[in-house]
């Protein structure tokens, strides 16, 4: 049994796909008569799908188009590699559903990466709650205190230290002062600092 584990979210964190839901999110509201800041978006980053669902229904997006703007974010795969080699587990907790997973995952060519996938249909409470981060420690067969998060949203950040992680915020979604104002314990522009 190792005694820490690396986990991380997905969107924002492993694929630098932010401002694209940013935008999906923005022209639909404005085409149902309202206006949505950039901001207002970034507060729901790190729910389910079903929550984002919930509060706004956007355009399907085809695969390539999607793809043709995806990419690892720079030094995750350098850090990935460190992390093997260190017998380090990983794993991915995320609020997206499992076409989005396997089009990320495989996609980038990651999913060899992780010992575990957490997705909606395995806990029962979105992020803010710890539901989806205490379920891959589980998986990972560590404790809780012993596992850093990767995050790049607030609710995510609330998660991870409701579950009693530590937080590694990128600043992909949100700028440095909202993920220091939200408690991360660590705030990284890329992957290349660690």
């Amino acid at each position: 049994m190792s005694n820490q584990a690396y986990i991380f979210d997905m969107d924002g964190v492993l694929v630098n796909n932010c401002r694209y839901h940013v935008l999906a999110w923005r022209v639909f509201s404005k085409k149902h008569g309202f206006e949505l800041t950039d901001e207002q978006v970034l507060e729901w980053m790190g729910a389910a799908n079903r929550v984002y669902m919930e509060r706004l229904l956007g355009r399907p997006v085809a695969e390539d188009e999607l793809a043709a703007h995806l990419r690892i974010p720079d030094g995750l795969r350098a850090f990935l590699d460190r992390a093997h080699a260190a017998d380090i587990p990983c794993g991915v907790a995320t609020g997206a559903p499992q076409q989005n997973i396997d089009f990320i995952l495989d996609g980038l060519d990651l999913r060899r990466d992780f010992r575990c996938v957490v997705d909606p249909s395995q806990y029962s409470h979105s992020k803010p709650a710890p539901d989806c981060y205490l379920r891959a420690a589980a998986h990972l067969g560590v404790a809780p205190e012993n596992c850093t998060v990767f995050e790049d949203a607030v609710a995510g950040i609330q998660s991870a230290h409701a579950a009693g992680m530590r937080v590694v915020a990128i600043t992909t979604t949100n700028p440095r002062a909202t993920l220091q104002s939200a408690g991360a314990d660590r705030i990284i522009d890329s992957f290349a600092e660690l």
